[in-house]
């Protein structure tokens, strides 16, 4: 049983067997887009959700990915058959998207160049166990969020700002990091969404925060679980702060100094979204 699969201009291939040109945009500048899918059941949970923030931020970036819905679903159906998921095994999926080879050194977009459905496109299917251990968090001092831009809105390939922040907790020795914006209101964790639970209310910062609305949270918004609101990194020992992803769901055990006492099933929450 495979443990990982890929798919790219047409061909079933090992992940470690795609291979994306230098002069690739993705690979240059990070100019790409991407969505992370949950398999569960041998089926791409929330696909329609994914597909349409991938959509969101294909048109946001003006990235002119026509993306051919029955297409990708069919590819993603297969895809899932060739990794043979047994009894309860969980799976993920990744689309990638690249706005193509660039032309020259120059980051100008040559529009000849960047519609190419099929080589800009691949998709990796993973067997993966999510995680629901508990974390301890670092409030990053070095990076910030620009609440005003339009990249906030869309899941690209640059990752270097969460990939600061996690460096900058490591050494610190806390498992993660949460950001804020630059008017010092939470916004989101290096990979994660940030659920907080306080007078028995639940709350996530808004989207006004430059946090990307995940899609787990956007379901519990949708279900009424939890609201959007204004939140100041201030914290108290009864609080429960949940790390949230399509993969994952974790409950954040310490802030910086304050360690919180209230226990959280997050495996329970997760699994309620996915119902």
């Amino acid at each position: 049983m495979k443990q990982s699969i890929g798919w790219h201009k047409d061909k079933w291939l090992d992940i470690e067997n795609i291979y994306i040109s230098a002069n690739d945009r993705g690979l240059k500048f990070g100019d790409g887009i991407f969505e992370t899918v949950l398999i569960k059941k041998n089926n791409a949970v929330l696909i329609d959700e994914h597909i349409q923030r991938l959509e969101n931020s294909n048109r946001v970036l003006n990235m002119n990915l026509n993306i051919n819905k029955s297409h990708l679903k069919n590819i993603i159906s297969l895809g899932i058959k060739k990794l043979s998921l047994k009894n309860e095994q969980l799976g993920s999926i990744r689309i990638n998207y690249s706005r193509g080879l660039n032309k020259g050194r120059s980051i100008r977009i040559n529009k000849d160049q960047q519609e190419d459905y099929k080589n800009n496109l691949w998709i990796e299917f993973y067997i993966i166990k999510p995680s629901f251990s508990p974390i301890s968090t670092f409030i990053s001092q070095t990076e910030k969020r620009n609440q005003y831009s339009l990249i906030n809105q869309c899941k690209t390939f640059s990752y270097n700002q969460s990939i600061q922040v996690l460096i900058e907790a490591n050494k610190k020795l806390f498992d993660d990091c949460l950001i804020l914006n630059t008017a010092d209101e939470l916004c989101c964790g290096s990979t994660f969404n940030i659920i907080l639970k306080r007078n028995n209310v639940w709350m996530t910062p808004r989207k006004e925060s430059g946090c990307l609305q995940g899609i787990m949270v956007k379901k519990a918004i949708k279900l009424k679980i939890i609201k959007e609101d204004l939140i100041l990194p201030k914290f108290y020992n009864d609080d429960i702060l949940i790390a949230i992803n399509s993969l994952s769901c974790r409950q954040i055990n310490r802030v910086n100094d304050i360690k919180f006492t209230t226990t959280f099933d997050p495996k329970y929450f997760w699994e309620l979204l996915y119902e």
